[in-house]
């Protein structure tokens, strides 16, 4: 739905392993547009929804490589009775260490959606996959600033994609598309369409949201939709 080319451009990252950050507010299609890529990936690749604390990443990329099978991990913990059990118990060292092995024997895609404030520890650990042979990280947020100590490893523009907004006939589209998913039948629609579309400025996952609140009885009054709470509302979510 309008994200064709920056699709192919995370697929051709991805094939060729070229680390890519991509940028745009919160709604704009980031997570979605990524999870379509994986989903039709040919190939396994780590995906870490919101990694925050480098303990947290350490452990959900461990995760991730034992479920994938990864030959090095799986021969790490192949000798343990229950491999998760037996990762959460390792320090965080020791799985560095685990990590930086597997990754540099085997190299996997390393998809970070939805970084914020990433600290110097858990740059130091990702630059060393960073620059290993083999090896890319896919990584989105909703601004360079929001990257915190991760800025160092995407520092070129080059490796920067912007998601734009949908265009006005893409954003129609995707509210008819809403309107017939949530059943809106029952509202006054032209009405509710021209306020989505005008306030939400192409970005997708505000047209969704505020499509799905429509449903919702503290927002309606009959047919007519109380507009003013439900955009409040949908502006908190995205914009906290």
């Amino acid at each position: 739905m309008g994200f064709e080319h920056e699709a192919r451009r995370i697929a051709g990252a991805l094939e060729q392993r070229r680390s890519l950050l991509v940028l745009g507010r919160p709604g704009s299609g980031k997570t979605r547009l990524l999870r379509f890529v994986l989903a039709n990936l040919g190939q396994p690749a780590a995906y870490l929804p919101s990694p925050s604390t480098l303990r947290g990443i350490l452990l959900e990329l461990a995760r991730e490589l034992h479920k994938q099978g990864h030959p090095v991990l799986g021969s790490s913990t192949k000798s343990a009775a229950d491999p998760a059990a037996y990762l959460s118990s390792r320090t965080s060292c020791h799985l560095k260490g685990l990590l930086w092995k597997a990754l540099e024997t085997a190299p996997c895609p390393v998809i970070l959606d939805d970084i914020r404030q990433s600290g110097f520890p858990t740059y130091r650990f990702l630059q060393r996959l960073y620059h290993a042979p083999g090896m890319c990280f896919i990584a989105a947020a909703r601004d360079v600033r929001s990257l915190g100590e991760l800025h160092r490893l995407f520092w070129d523009p080059r490796q920067q994609m912007e998601m734009t907004p949908l265009t006005r006939p893409q954003a129609l589209r995707l509210f008819e598309l809403a309107a017939g998913f949530f059943q809106l039948s029952g509202i006054d629609i032209e009405p509710f369409q021209a306020q989505v579309l005008e306030s939400a400025r192409g970005n997708p996952g505000e047209i969704l949201d505020m499509c799905q609140r429509a449903t919702r009885p503290e927002y309606r009054v009959g047919s007519y939709v109380k507009f003013a709470p439900l955009r409040i509302d949908t502006v908190m979510r995205f914009h906290p």
